[in-house]
């Protein structure tokens, strides 16, 4: 009798995870759906909150083109929070074309993670440490009281708020503090971009203690930690879209791995390998017009795992009131073709 029910208990658990997954491909694009900003497939907020963030992005797309997407869903289905985010990021395009100026806060009721990622525009303005601030003082504290419609609404705030480069209490010395708070007093953009510049190199070369016995730790010369790396981090090195740095504690040989995405460049997560070795290109075959969509040619490489896919994209029809994008609310069908490189924070509660 045992035997007859064990192969049953198997297909229900199987088919319960299946129900629970919810990959990229079925989360809403909220600017696709209703020209808004928030998708909420668990059911976590209700329309007062929905509507409360929806009116605090709408503000700071009106004044500052910042784009910002507010996504809660039930489960990771398998991925890390920062894949989910990065993927979900650069899928959906959040942020101006060129700028970069896209936010995502990411909730993950399931999993119990939550992550603010960030565009590559507005990662001098909230780097890693003040992402990972927001999130200490705004949102877990509320989130482990069970508030979690006020923590998202607080996280929201105050992550927009830095966005637009304003006082955010309790936040602003990390990550952007001491002397980097003198750049809109350089006198001069060549040394205020020399300043952040060297804040960049500091923040990436600085000291660091290791994390099991506090010994201070050495980085290994490019020659040497190609051996400490996986294949397709030497091969995302190697074609120049991500740096990794290799730290090891002279004490305990423990090793620490620090990557840093590159900006400029073409690549993006492979579907398959998941490594940043992956490329598109995507070409016009029948223009959309106002009456209908049009087609395009999609090719996708790695050229790591020599994945390759070819499909064909619809292009929606062009909207007539698309000249006026300014606009607050409904002022596009979609975000403005934004992307991450990863920067962000995340956290469990």
């Amino acid at each position: 009798m045992v035997s007859r029910l064990l192969p049953v208990s198997i297909f229900l658990a199987v088919l319960a995870a299946t129900i629970s997954a919810e990959p990229i491909a079925s989360i809403p694009n909220p600017r696709v759906r209703d020209s808004t900003w928030v998708t909420d497939t668990a059911g976590q907020l209700s329309a007062a909150t929905i509507a409360q963030l929806n009116r605090s992005i709408d503000s700071a797309h009106a004044s500052h083109g910042i784009e910002m997407a507010v996504v809660v869903i039930r489960s990771l289905d398998g991925l890390s929070v920062e894949e989910m985010a990065e993927r979900l990021f650069n899928r959906w395009g959040i942020g101006k074309k060129g700028k970069d100026n896209g936010l995502l806060f990411l909730w993950s009721a399931g999993d119990r993670k939550v992550r603010i990622e960030v565009g590559y525009g507005l990662e001098g303005i909230i780097p890693d440490g003040k992402a990972g601030a927001i999130l200490d003082t705004y949102v877990i504290p509320r989130f482990r009281d069970g508030e979690f419609e006020r923590g998202v609404i607080a996280g929201v705030d105050a992550t927009l708020a830095a966005a637009r480069s304003e006082h955010v209490a309790g936040i602003d010395s990390y990550g952007s503090g001491g002397w980097l708070s003198w750049l809109p007093f350089a006198g001069s953009v060549p040394a205020g971009i020399g300043l952040l510049v060297a804040y960049k190199k500091w923040r990436r070369y600085r000291r660091r203690r290791c994390p099991q016995c506090r010994t201070r730790m050495v980085m290994m010369p490019d020659y040497e930690d190609d051996a400490k790396l996986e294949q397709g981090q030497v091969k995302e090195e190697h074609i120049g879209s991500v740096e990794y740095d290799v730290w090891q504690c002279p004490a305990c040989s423990h090793l620490l791995t620090l990557r840093y995405a590159k900006w400029a460049t073409k690549y993006d997560a492979c579907p398959q390998c998941k490594n940043r070795t992956g490329w598109r290109t995507e070409s016009t075959t029948r223009s959309p017009t106002t009456m209908s969509t049009g087609t395009a040619l999609v090719m996708v490489k790695c050229e790591f795992c020599t994945y390759t896919k070819e499909y064909t994209k619809v292009l929606p029809r062009i909207s007539q009131s698309s000249s006026s994008s300014g606009s607050s609310g409904g002022g596009g069908s979609s975000f403005g073709g934004g992307r991450s490189g990863g920067g962000g924070a995340s956290r469990g509660y």
